[in-house]
C-alpha cells in the first residue's frame, strides 16, 4: 500500500465548528503511508493555491510529526530535504507554493512575537507548525493529530478543519481518500 492514501473515516469534531465539522481519521501502517497522506494534503494546498494556509501537528516525540510535512512538502513542490526544525525553528523549502515548517517545542508563548510568526503565516506559502497551541494559530487552520498504535509503525492521523477554507480542503482530502 505504500505511496496509497489509507482509508478514511469521519469521527465526530468535538470542537463542534459548524456545517461540515468533523475529523477525518486514517490510519497508516507505515511512515511511507504517513508520507503520502501529507503528500495528498500538499497537493490539495497546492490545487486550492492555499496561501496563508496554516497546519497544526501535534502528537507525542517521535509520532511521525516531520514524517507527515516530509510529505506535505513534496505534494506542495517545495525543494529540499525537509528535516525537523528543533533546532533551528523555521526552516524555509521554496517552489510553487513555499513551505514554511515551524517548530514550537521550546517556546513558550511570550516568544511567539520575537519569532515572526504571524508575519510568517501570513506569507506566500503554506506554514506547518510542529507543538502547536491556540495561541499560535489563526482561526483558520487545519490540525493534524498523529498518535501512536499498539502495532510500532502504525498510527492514527486525525485531520480536523477549524474555518471554511480549512473545511473545504478536508473535505477534498477525504474524497481523495474515498475514491481509491
Amino acid at each position: 500500500m505504500s505511496g496509497e492514501i489509507p482509508p478514511s473515516r469521519r469521527e465526530p469534531h468535538e470542537g463542534g465548528d459548524g456545517a461540515g465539522s468533523g475529523v477525518l481519521a486514517r490510519r497508516t501502517g507505515s511512515s511511507d503511508e504517513t508520507r503520502a497522506l501529507g503528500e495528498a494534503l500538499g497537493r490539495l494546498l497546492r490545487k486550492h493555491d492555499a496561501r496563508g494556509a496554516v497546519v497544526a501537528l501535534t502528537g507525542p516525540l517521535g509520532a511521525g510529526k516531520t514524517c507527515f510535512v516530509q510529505g506535505l512538502a513534496r505534494g506542495l513542490g517545495a525543494g529540499g530535504y525537509v528535516r525537523s526544525p528543533t533546532f533551528v525553528l523555521v526552516h524555509h523549502y521554496p517552489g510553487p507554493l513555499p513551505l514554511y515548517h515551524v517548530d514550537l517545542y521550546r517556546i513558550g508563548p511570550s516568544d511567539l512575537d520575537g519569532l515572526g510568526l504571524e508575519e510568517i503565516m501570513e506569507g506566500d506559502g503554506v506554514t506547518a507548525i510542529e507543538w502547536a497551541g491556540p495561541p499560535a494559530l489563526p482561526a483558520d487552520h487545519l490540525s493534524v493529530e498523529l498518535a501512536f498504535e499498539t502495532d510500532e509503525n502504525a498510527r492514527t492521523v486525525r485531520i480536523g478543519a477549524h474555518g471554511e477554507r480549512s473545511r473545504r480542503i478536508r473535505d477534498d482530502l477525504e474524497t481523495c481518500a474515498s475514491s481509491r
